[in-house]
């Protein structure tokens, strides 16, 4: 009867963990300690440097946003797409992005060492950059981003 008692626990586990769902690699990420004031930074920044590779008015971005409720990110961004003059499609959240929609925009936003690292991926790129925090706890966008195609082995 006492193996029972261990295997039984151990089955129940692996079979509840094989139901819940990982998120797919198309999908963004916010960090919750992402502030509104943050997101703003981040989006003006996003939209001014998308335009020159992803001109507006042609061109329609498809955005897989994350599942989370304290997302800051994803709505100041997509109003200031818009206003910019793209077209925003956003994946459905069971069957993912659909081929031919449009091009999709991949964006993380975590903190780092006080203050924000923000990468963006579009096109085989992966534009990075990271904002430190002024001392009045805002964040400063004065550096370039980085930016590497994938497989290329130098940065542009």
């Amino acid at each position: 009867m006492k193996p029972f008692r261990v295997i039984l626990p151990l089955v129940a586990a692996l079979v509840l963990s094989a139901c819940a769902k990982p998120p797919r690699p198309t999908t963004s990420y916010v960090d919750p300690e992402v502030t509104a004031s943050d997101a703003q930074t981040l989006s003006r920044d996003t939209v001014q440097h998308l335009s020159e590779p992803l001109p507006p008015a042609h061109t329609t971005l498809v955005l897989d946003p994350p599942h989370s409720s304290d997302d800051m990110l994803t709505a100041d961004m997509i109003g200031k797409l818009r206003a910019r003059g793209y077209g925003i499609a956003q994946t459905d959240p069971q069957t993912g992005p659909k081929v031919g929609q449009g091009t999709p925009l991949r964006y993380l936003a975590s903190p780092l060492n006080g203050g924000v690292v923000l990468r963006l991926q579009y096109l085989s790129r992966e534009a990075t950059k990271f904002y430190p925090r002024t001392t009045d706890g805002s964040l400063m966008a004065d550096a370039p981003f980085t930016v590497r195609e994938k497989g290329a082995a130098n940065e542009q």
